[in-house]
């Protein structure tokens, strides 16, 4: 340990003495001040690197978790990829419903029937079309298509990813199925029962022994079986028609299309918050301006009514006064 004497100079010229203390850690024992002192600094230097590893560590997860919020967001957006098998007989009809910004609605479903174009119209045809612009300005559009059974899956996924390509989303995806195969067997087993009695009552109307009355129920009979062995190859040629065929209807709507559907309650909270503040400053600047003319026209009246009316019936009422 030894004193060190200083001198400093103040502003008005004189010097003032101090001493400064130093240590020589060396020649101290461990419990000393030196010792603390290193042992303070030493574990300054671990926290601080302890504090940049807390920060990578936070870092990379936090990167994870976007990537998995990214992921999660996407699977939400184009739906759950649940795949339908077609059991012979077995007839599907799908219906997807979709959400676009309103400039996209018209050039997404351009794409999807140019998409069933391309397959050929051996896959894919389109049955119906239609593009309305309502009142509100919301756009509402559909497409209707008839696909082979083999290619209706695929295509239904193919659109879903067309619309997020466009900033849009799924909303709605639907895949019913009917039973086909039994209405075309028993189309066919109903057939043959009402062929085997046309031919019973043909060979009765073959014997010459039949009086006028009894030949005449026959050829009315026959007429009914006429009848409905047509029924029947209707049901048959529509069922048919159905397994060689795949009804697909995709809707198109108008909207704010919020992709992340992976927000916390949070932030979704704040979301439709701001959303409704919007929709009711519209709501309240639509109103105003329904009634600025009616309130404008009602503010005329009354200045004119002040001003002149009220002066010129108080001096038809009272002609002497001025």
């Amino acid at each position: 340990m030894a004193h060190i004497h200083e001198q400093l100079l103040n502003g008005d010229g004189i010097f003032y003495r101090f001493e400064r203390l130093t240590v020589d850690c060396n020649n101290l024992p461990p419990a000393s001040w030196c010792a603390k002192r290193h042992f303070a600094v030493r574990g300054s230097e671990y926290m601080r690197k302890l504090f940049i590893v807390a920060l990578l560590f936070v870092a990379a997860c936090g990167q994870k978790s976007e990537e998995a919020s990214r992921t999660s967001a996407e699977e939400a957006v184009s739906g759950p990829n649940v795949g339908v098998s077609s059991a012979p007989g077995l007839s599907l009809t799908y219906r997807y419903g979709f959400l676009l910004p309103p400039e996209r609605v018209a050039t997404a479903q351009e794409d999807h029937a140019a998409r069933c174009e391309a397959l050929g119209s051996n896959l894919c045809r389109i049955s119906a079309m239609s593009y309305e612009v309502g009142r509100d300005r919301t756009i509402s559009a559909s497409l209707q298509l008839k696909l082979a059974p083999q290619a209706a899956r695929q295509f239904g996924r193919e659109a879903i990813n067309l619309t997020t390509k466009h900033g849009g989303m799924l909303t709605s995806s639907r895949i019913e199925s009917e039973e086909t195969g039994q209405a075309v067997a028993s189309s066919q087993a109903e057939q043959k029962s009402l062929a085997a009695d046309r031919a019973r009552i043909e060979n009765q109307l073959k014997r010459t022994d039949l009086g006028s009355a009894e030949r005449q129920e026959l050829q009315a009979q026959m007429s009914t079986l006429g009848s409905d062995i047509r029924d029947a190859q209707t049901v048959q040629r529509d069922a048919s028609l159905k397994l060689t065929t795949t009804p697909m209807t995709l809707d198109y709507a108008s909207g704010n299309v919020d992709q992340s559907l992976s927000d916390g309650p949070i932030i979704g909270a704040i979301k439709d918050g701001w959303t409704n503040i919007v929709s009711g400053i519209s709501v309240i600047i639509m109103i105003a301006i329904t009634l600025l003319p009616w309130l404008l026209t009602g503010a005329l009246v009354i200045v004119l009514w002040r001003k002149y009316f009220r002066r010129w019936l108080f001096s038809e009422s009272h002609p002497g006064r001025e």
